[in-house]
């Protein structure tokens, strides 16, 4: 895999919610993969951060879907803004379009 992310490292500085669910939003970006249902690195799927309004994570960018793990899931805020350090980039697409629909809702 490319730039793996120490797991670990990231679990140590999230909440346990959070940590479920950045786990059950890679199965789900690997599912779509299983099925043929991804787009290379030009689809995106997000989750809310539990417990905040402003943050949510997505994919990050050049990683496939079949790549994807929960320690490789950008966090993100509302402007775009990257909260926990990481090595990956964010597809500004893919931000632009999944921040208006977790601020909307």
């Amino acid at each position: 895999m490319k730039n793996a992310v120490n797991a670990e490292l990231v679990r140590e500085h999230v909440s346990e919610e959070e940590w479920q669910v950045r786990v059950d939003l890679a199965a789900c970006y690997r599912l779509l993969a299983m099925h043929g249902w991804d787009d290379l690195v030009f689809t995106h799927i997000s989750a809310r951060v539990p417990g905040s309004d402003e943050h949510f994570l997505i994919n990050a960018y050049g990683l496939l879907f079949e790549e994807m793990t929960a320690s490789s899931l950008i966090k993100v805020d509302l402007q775009g803004s990257i909260v926990l350090d990481t090595p990956y980039f964010m597809n500004p697409a893919g931000f632009t379009i999944h921040s208006a629909i977790h601020e909307a809702r």
